[in-house]
């Protein structure tokens, strides 16, 4: 167990970090979320604060660091609604890379970039890439929305994502003063794209399998910001959710603590 379960780098003094380094075996997290809109009923951090929390809850649990958040990232098809943040790509990996190649520099030589939005995937995925060919680390990109999951209510539209059930869960649990349910509608995408299509950033299930990838603004799919109905939301199944997700990230750490990822050694 890392110093009586202090698992935030921010609250080290450098004497704990560098213990901290050994008790963990190298292994640090960096949450990156976004600040952008999620419809009229929940608030613009909801991508962060979800993220640092699933982060949090499991560095405690397997006995690893956490960073503080990165709050910003790729929101660029969100500016179309007030409040929303971005920075550039090229932005967002530079930031990333110099606080994963800090960490590498006092001894983390395994970082994971705990990423919450789906807009931040490809940039994370290349900056990953960059540091293994560059400075010969292996830094895991671990996507939070596809650490697990939980059943969605009967009757939840297919077109349930971003916004929607699940992500009004978890808030509800967690920040359920920020949640305004006044402002719980029903919100279906307003586009047709043929079955062979998808969305980049993919605003649900429904509109991330297809070949043929169409770049869109929110407000080209949707007059309110989010996709599905938050009145299926209940801070049970957001508990839960969060739940299984830590679960699920626990046990990824506690292999990479154990040895268990493997792979053949090059020059």
């Amino acid at each position: 167990m890392i110093l009586d379960n202090k698992v935030q780098i921010e609250h080290m003094t450098w004497p704990e970090v560098e213990k901290a380094v050994k008790e963990s075996s190298g292994i640090a997290l960096v949450p990156v979320g976004a600040v952008e809109e999620h419809g009229p009923h929940l608030p613009i951090g909801t991508d962060s604060i979800e993220t640092y929390e699933i982060g949090l809850q499991a560095a405690k649990k397997a006995g690893v660091v956490i960073t503080p958040p990165v709050w910003f990232g790729n929101s660029r098809s969100f500016m179309d609604f007030p409040g929303t943040i971005t920075l550039q790509p090229d932005t967002l990996k530079m930031v990333v890379r110099d606080v994963v190649m800090s960490l590498v520099k006092h001894g983390f030589n395994r970082p994971i970039i705990l990423d919450g939005h789906g807009g931040n995937y490809g940039v994370m995925d290349i900056l990953i890439e960059d540091i293994m060919l560059e400075h010969k680390i292996k830094t895991f990109h671990v996507r939070s929305w596809d650490l697990a999951t939980l059943p969605k209510p009967a009757d939840t539209p297919r077109y349930d994502g971003h916004g929607g059930s699940s992500e009004t869960s978890v808030m509800m649990y967690l920040c359920p003063d920020d949640v305004n349910v006044k402002e719980f509608c029903d919100s279906k995408p307003e586009i047709e794209l043929t079955k062979f299509s998808s969305v980049f950033p993919s605003p649900s299930g429904l509109y991330s399998k297809g070949p043929a990838v169409y770049p869109l603004m929110m407000g080209e799919m949707v007059k309110k910001g989010h996709h599905g109905d938050p009145g299926f939301g209940s801070p049970e199944r957001g508990k839960g959710l969060l739940e299984v997700k830590v679960d699920a990230l626990v046990e990824f750490l506690n292999f990479l603590k154990a040895d268990e990822v493997k792979y053949l050694k090059t020059s």
